[in-house]
């Protein structure tokens, strides 16, 4: 038979099945011992073994992650690229600000000695911030407080304050110019507004190692940029001094001890000027509601209660403010992830951030609600938007009802249905 015709009848042709072949001896061992043999199997894998040891720990590789690669210290790029991002994350998240700063911190103490000094540009980039954002000064504020504290050990940052200041002491001397071009009269009350918030919250120690404002940023700093903002009257030049007297008149009043002369320390000046300005002739209605405003609250002791002992440097400020807006306005209460009240500003408001939504009547009705114009005996007068609710008032009605009012529909219905009642005897 050749190899061709192999597997077929040589006659029919037909295909036949060749046997199965028989299982090697070691497999039949296997089936008869049953599968599990792996007990008698032994493994040279060590989980000792280099190919299973890390180089470097998990938080190692992600830290050297944060800070521009394994081991590598940042540049100074790449420092000054995480301050802006957390500046801009800052606006919306401002309740974050140690968590957020924390990264850009580590990685400016990890800059090396050699690098080149950044303190001037991370001056430049948070003082133009707090400027031109209304929702920032507040932050910036506390964020340029912090940064004090936390990079004063460090060889770069170490005189970062006076950096600082000597920034804000630049557009400082830039007030008169400011203010004769309409331009720059928005930045200038945003440099007013900031300068206030930064006497609120920046501190420096005194001889005893006592935490103290400075009296420098209170006057002539802060003096001198409200008596140029209300020499040159303008409705938004007055409503920006009123917002930071609201802001800062209670913490003025309380820290005179601070100026070395009564003269330097008196704000007399001021309050004499907003007085002034309650006849000048091309303020709108509003702008003199809203110096009313000031002015009564000052009357009334900022809005705090009076007391036969003098106030100290240590009352709070954020009771202070959060006294002095609950005595104009029911403004919305704020709390921080611990339950704890917050200002507006911490929260991420500000009084600038409402005023677009605003027409400019509601804007009116409110400055004149806030200096006690629309209310008498507790109910609104002089027509306004705001109209309190009498007792009598009638609702109003869209059909003939009366109390006891039935159509014929449904009279014939309840008619109908005491006919089907049993009968009570």
């Amino acid at each position: 038979m050749s190899s061709g015709s192999a597997g077929k009848d040589s006659e029919s042709g037909s295909h036949f099945q060749p046997g199965l072949r028989r299982p090697l001896l070691s497999t039949q061992e296997k089936l008869q011992n049953g599968l599990d043999s792996s007990k008698n199997l032994q493994s040279t894998l060590s989980v000792n073994a280099p190919e299973f040891v890390p180089r470097k720990s998990l938080y190692q590789d992600f830290q050297g992650l944060q800070i521009g690669g394994y081991g590598q210290p940042p540049t100074s790029e790449q420092v000054l690229d995480s301050f802006k991002t957390a500046l801009t994350a800052l606006i919306s998240q401002p309740g974050n600000m140690e968590e957020l700063m924390s990264g850009v911190i580590d990685q400016i103490n990890q800059l090396p000695a050699t690098a080149e000094s950044i303190q001037n540009k991370v001056v430049e980039m948070l003082f133009e911030q707090c400027v031109s954002e209304p929702n920032f000064r507040y932050t910036g504020a506390r964020l340029c407080r912090l940064l004090c504290k936390k990079l004063k050990s460090h060889p770069m940052f170490q005189d970062f304050r006076n950096a600082f200041l000597t920034r804000c002491k630049e557009e400082y001397l830039k007030k008169e110019e400011m203010i004769s071009n309409p331009k720059l009269i928005d930045r200038l009350c945003g440099f007013t507004m900031f300068i206030g918030e930064l006497f609120l919250n920046l501190e420096i120690e005194d001889g005893s190692g006592k935490a103290q404002k400075l009296g420098l940023l209170r006057s002539p700093v802060l003096k001198d940029l409200l008596l140029i903002l209300l020499s040159n009257p303008t409705d938004f030049t007055v409503k920006c001094a009123t917002q930071l007297l609201k802001l800062t008149g209670s913490t003025i009043e309380d820290t005179a001890y601070l100026n070395k002369t009564p003269e330097e320390g008196s704000y007399d000046e001021v309050f004499l000027q907003i007085r002034q300005l309650d006849t000048y002739p091309d303020l709108n209605r509003t702008s003199k509601c809203l110096i009313k405003s000031v002015l009564d609250l000052k009357d009334n002791n900022w809005g705090r209660s009076r007391s036969s002992n003098p106030p100290t440097p240590e009352d709070s400020y954020q009771q202070n403010y959060q006294q002095a807006a609950n005595f104009t306005q029911n403004e919305p209460i704020f709390y921080n992830q611990h339950g704890q009240p917050i200002s507006a500003q911490e929260a991420g408001y500000s009084d600038q951030a409402f005023d677009p939504y605003l027409q400019e009547e509601e804007e009116e009705e409110f400055a004149r609600w806030e200096a006690g114009e629309l209310e008498e005996g507790g109910h609104w007068v002089e027509g306004g938007d705001y109209q309190a609710w009498s007792d009598q008032d009638e609702y109003f009605q869209t059909g003939p009802f009366t109390e006891n009012y039935m159509d014929e529909e449904i009279e014939a219905a309840y008619e109908e249905f005491l006919r089907q009642q049993p009968s009570h005897h």
